[in-house]
Protein backbone atom coordinates (compact mmCIF):
# COMPACT_ATOMS: atom_id res chain seq x y z
CA UNK A 1 0.00 0.00 0.00
CA UNK A 2 0.89 3.71 -0.77
CA UNK A 3 2.51 5.81 1.94
CA UNK A 4 -0.02 8.37 1.15
CA UNK A 5 -3.20 5.92 1.20
CA UNK A 6 -2.09 4.31 4.39
CA UNK A 7 -1.56 7.74 6.27
CA UNK A 8 -4.97 8.69 4.46
CA UNK A 9 -7.02 6.35 6.22
CA UNK A 10 -5.58 5.65 9.51
CA UNK A 11 -8.08 7.52 11.96
CA UNK A 12 -5.25 7.26 15.06
CA UNK A 13 -4.13 10.16 12.91
CA UNK A 14 -6.90 12.36 12.36
CA UNK A 15 -6.44 14.58 15.55
CA UNK A 16 -3.57 15.70 13.98
CA UNK A 17 -4.68 16.54 10.45
CA UNK A 18 -4.48 19.99 8.87
CA UNK A 19 -5.56 21.20 5.94
CA UNK A 20 -3.57 24.30 3.72
CA UNK A 21 -4.93 26.28 0.99
CA UNK A 22 -3.52 27.30 -2.33
CA UNK A 23 -1.03 29.78 -1.71
CA UNK A 24 -0.87 29.36 2.46
CA UNK A 25 2.41 28.71 3.82
CA UNK A 26 2.89 25.28 5.73
CA UNK A 27 5.79 26.96 7.25
CA UNK A 28 7.75 29.65 6.82
CA UNK A 29 11.76 29.99 6.18
CA UNK A 30 13.61 30.83 9.53
CA UNK A 31 10.76 29.91 11.81
CA UNK A 32 11.78 27.73 14.28
CA UNK A 33 11.12 23.82 13.68
CA UNK A 34 9.39 21.94 16.25
CA UNK A 35 7.55 19.15 14.11
CA UNK A 36 7.59 16.87 11.33
CA UNK A 37 5.12 17.22 8.69
CA UNK A 38 3.94 14.43 6.23
CA UNK A 39 2.15 15.24 3.00
CA UNK A 40 -1.19 13.52 2.40
CA UNK A 41 -2.97 15.33 -0.62
CA UNK A 42 -1.82 18.23 -2.84
CA UNK A 43 1.60 19.65 -3.97
CA UNK A 44 4.21 22.25 -1.84
CA UNK A 45 6.33 24.17 -2.87
CA UNK A 46 9.46 24.71 -1.60
CA UNK A 47 10.68 28.18 -1.75
CA UNK A 48 13.95 30.05 -0.25
CA UNK A 49 15.49 33.11 -0.23
CA UNK A 50 19.11 34.32 -1.51
CA UNK A 51 19.22 37.65 -1.22
CA UNK A 52 16.34 40.02 -2.57
CA UNK A 53 15.13 36.80 -4.58
CA UNK A 54 12.37 34.14 -3.20
CA UNK A 55 13.12 31.09 -6.03
CA UNK A 56 11.55 27.83 -5.89
CA UNK A 57 13.51 25.25 -4.81
CA UNK A 58 11.48 21.52 -5.08
CA UNK A 59 7.95 20.51 -5.48
CA UNK A 60 6.68 17.63 -3.46
CA UNK A 61 3.92 16.05 -3.79
CA UNK A 62 1.96 13.17 -1.19
CA UNK A 63 3.50 10.72 0.70
CA UNK A 64 6.61 13.13 1.26
CA UNK A 65 8.03 14.14 4.67
CA UNK A 66 9.43 17.20 5.70
CA UNK A 67 10.85 19.14 9.11
CA UNK A 68 12.66 15.52 10.45
CA UNK A 69 15.72 17.11 12.14
CA UNK A 70 13.25 18.82 14.33
CA UNK A 71 12.19 15.02 16.06
CA UNK A 72 15.98 13.98 16.41
CA UNK A 73 17.68 17.46 17.39
CA UNK A 74 17.65 18.33 21.12
CA UNK A 75 17.96 21.85 19.86
CA UNK A 76 15.39 23.69 17.95
CA UNK A 77 16.53 24.95 14.54
CA UNK A 78 15.00 26.78 12.01
CA UNK A 79 13.25 25.87 9.08
CA UNK A 80 16.17 26.28 6.27
CA UNK A 81 13.00 26.97 3.67
CA UNK A 82 9.64 27.55 3.45
CA UNK A 83 6.99 25.17 2.10
CA UNK A 84 3.79 26.63 0.26
CA UNK A 85 0.85 25.21 -0.60
CA UNK A 86 -0.12 24.51 -4.18
CA UNK A 87 -3.53 24.20 -4.45
CA UNK A 88 -5.36 22.64 -1.43
CA UNK A 89 -2.98 20.52 0.26
CA UNK A 90 -3.94 17.93 3.16
CA UNK A 91 -1.23 17.24 5.66
CA UNK A 92 -0.28 15.45 9.25
CA UNK A 93 1.74 17.49 11.83
CA UNK A 94 3.59 15.64 14.56
CA UNK A 95 5.84 17.14 17.13
CA UNK A 96 7.45 15.14 20.08
CA UNK A 97 4.40 14.82 22.29
CA UNK A 98 2.65 13.64 19.85
CA UNK A 99 5.18 10.96 18.73
CA UNK A 100 4.98 9.95 22.58
CA UNK A 101 1.39 9.40 22.04
CA UNK A 102 1.45 7.28 19.41
CA UNK A 103 4.01 5.38 21.45
CA UNK A 104 1.61 4.86 24.03
CA UNK A 105 -0.89 4.12 21.68
CA UNK A 106 -0.25 3.05 18.50
CA UNK A 107 3.39 1.56 18.74
CA UNK A 108 2.93 -0.03 15.62
CA UNK A 109 1.37 2.62 13.42
CA UNK A 110 4.92 5.12 15.31
CA UNK A 111 7.11 2.70 13.92
CA UNK A 112 5.30 2.95 10.13
CA UNK A 113 5.96 6.63 10.37
CA UNK A 114 9.38 6.10 11.58
CA UNK A 115 10.39 3.78 9.38
CA UNK A 116 9.14 5.70 6.43
CA UNK A 117 10.47 8.58 7.32
CA UNK A 118 13.99 7.31 7.43
CA UNK A 119 13.52 5.93 4.13
CA UNK A 120 12.38 8.90 2.22
CA UNK A 121 14.99 10.94 4.37
CA UNK A 122 17.90 8.72 3.01
CA UNK A 123 16.64 8.58 -0.59
CA UNK A 124 16.53 12.31 -0.49
CA UNK A 125 20.09 12.58 0.64
CA UNK A 126 21.34 9.99 -1.56
CA UNK A 127 19.88 12.25 -4.24
CA UNK A 128 21.50 15.60 -2.75
CA UNK A 129 25.02 14.22 -2.86
CA UNK A 130 25.08 12.79 -6.51
CA UNK A 131 23.77 16.41 -7.82
CA UNK A 132 26.61 17.78 -5.32
CA UNK A 133 29.13 15.73 -6.88
CA UNK A 134 27.74 16.71 -10.33
CA UNK A 135 28.17 20.24 -9.85
CA UNK A 136 31.44 20.22 -8.53
CA UNK A 137 32.12 20.24 -12.22
CA UNK A 138 34.60 23.66 -13.13
CA UNK A 139 32.59 23.60 -16.77
CA UNK A 140 29.25 25.81 -16.30
CA UNK A 141 27.85 23.68 -18.95
CA UNK A 142 28.21 20.82 -17.69
CA UNK A 143 26.81 21.80 -14.39
CA UNK A 144 24.16 23.32 -16.00
CA UNK A 145 23.17 19.89 -17.64
CA UNK A 146 23.06 17.94 -14.95
CA UNK A 147 21.30 20.14 -12.94
CA UNK A 148 19.00 20.37 -15.88
CA UNK A 149 18.94 16.40 -16.01
CA UNK A 150 18.21 16.57 -11.93
CA UNK A 151 14.94 19.01 -12.67
CA UNK A 152 13.80 16.61 -15.18
CA UNK A 153 13.95 13.56 -13.10
CA UNK A 154 12.62 15.10 -10.21
CA UNK A 155 10.36 17.19 -10.93
CA UNK A 156 10.02 17.39 -14.90
CA UNK A 157 6.56 16.59 -16.43
CA UNK A 158 6.12 13.83 -19.03
CA UNK A 159 4.83 15.29 -22.20
CA UNK A 160 4.42 13.79 -26.26
CA UNK A 161 7.60 15.75 -26.53
CA UNK A 162 9.72 14.60 -23.84
CA UNK A 163 10.08 15.39 -20.40
CA UNK A 164 8.72 19.08 -19.52
CA UNK A 165 10.27 21.21 -17.10
CA UNK A 166 10.19 24.87 -15.67
CA UNK A 167 13.59 26.74 -15.61
CA UNK A 168 13.22 30.12 -13.96
CA UNK A 169 16.56 31.80 -13.36
CA UNK A 170 16.45 32.62 -9.83
CA UNK A 171 15.83 28.65 -9.09
CA UNK A 172 19.25 27.62 -11.22
CA UNK A 173 20.87 29.91 -9.46
CA UNK A 174 19.92 28.93 -5.95
CA UNK A 175 21.89 25.86 -7.28
CA UNK A 176 24.32 27.40 -9.67
CA UNK A 177 26.71 30.71 -9.86
CA UNK A 178 25.67 31.15 -13.00
CA UNK A 179 24.64 34.81 -15.04
CA UNK A 180 21.22 34.92 -16.57
CA UNK A 181 23.48 35.70 -19.90
CA UNK A 182 25.69 32.55 -19.26
CA UNK A 183 22.09 30.32 -18.80
CA UNK A 184 20.38 32.31 -21.71
CA UNK A 185 23.27 31.31 -23.91
CA UNK A 186 23.59 27.68 -23.08
CA UNK A 187 19.73 27.31 -23.61
CA UNK A 188 20.30 28.76 -26.83
CA UNK A 189 22.44 26.73 -28.15
CA UNK A 190 20.30 23.53 -27.00
CA UNK A 191 17.38 25.00 -28.87
CA UNK A 192 19.15 25.03 -31.81
CA UNK A 193 20.78 21.49 -31.85
CA UNK A 194 16.67 20.68 -31.05
CA UNK A 195 18.17 19.07 -27.40
CA UNK A 196 15.56 21.31 -26.05
CA UNK A 197 12.28 22.72 -27.03
CA UNK A 198 11.21 25.76 -26.15
CA UNK A 199 7.28 26.07 -25.37
CA UNK A 200 6.89 29.15 -23.44
CA UNK A 201 8.86 31.74 -20.96
CA UNK A 202 11.07 29.52 -18.68
CA UNK A 203 10.00 26.12 -19.97
CA UNK A 204 11.36 23.65 -22.01
CA UNK A 205 10.91 20.20 -23.53
CA UNK A 206 14.13 17.36 -23.10
CA UNK A 207 13.84 15.31 -26.14
CA UNK A 208 15.44 12.56 -24.66
CA UNK A 209 16.79 12.19 -21.46
CA UNK A 210 19.37 9.69 -22.18
CA UNK A 211 20.60 11.36 -25.11
CA UNK A 212 21.37 14.17 -23.48
CA UNK A 213 23.22 12.95 -20.58
CA UNK A 214 25.30 10.86 -23.34
CA UNK A 215 25.63 14.43 -24.97
CA UNK A 216 26.95 15.90 -21.70
CA UNK A 217 30.93 15.39 -22.87
CA UNK A 218 31.03 16.86 -26.31
CA UNK A 219 28.77 19.21 -25.03
CA UNK A 220 30.10 20.92 -22.34
CA UNK A 221 33.31 21.34 -24.95
CA UNK A 222 31.18 22.94 -27.94
CA UNK A 223 28.89 25.20 -25.43
CA UNK A 224 31.11 27.96 -24.07
CA UNK A 225 28.94 30.87 -22.40
CA UNK A 226 30.66 34.02 -21.68
CA UNK A 227 31.79 34.97 -18.15
CA UNK A 228 31.96 38.73 -17.39
CA UNK A 229 34.43 38.76 -14.22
Amino acid sequence: MKMQDYFWEIPALDAFRKQAQAGSFLFQQGFPATSLIIIVKGMVELVAKKGTQTCSVNYLGAGNVLGEQALVDEKVYARVFGARALGEVSYVELTKANLEELRQNSPKLLIDILEATLRISTERLNRMNRLLAQLRSANPTERFLYLLLHFAAHHGQTVAEGKEVVLNFDTVNFYLDISSYQMDEILADLCSRKTLLKKADNVYVIKNEKSLLDQIPKLKEEINPLSFI
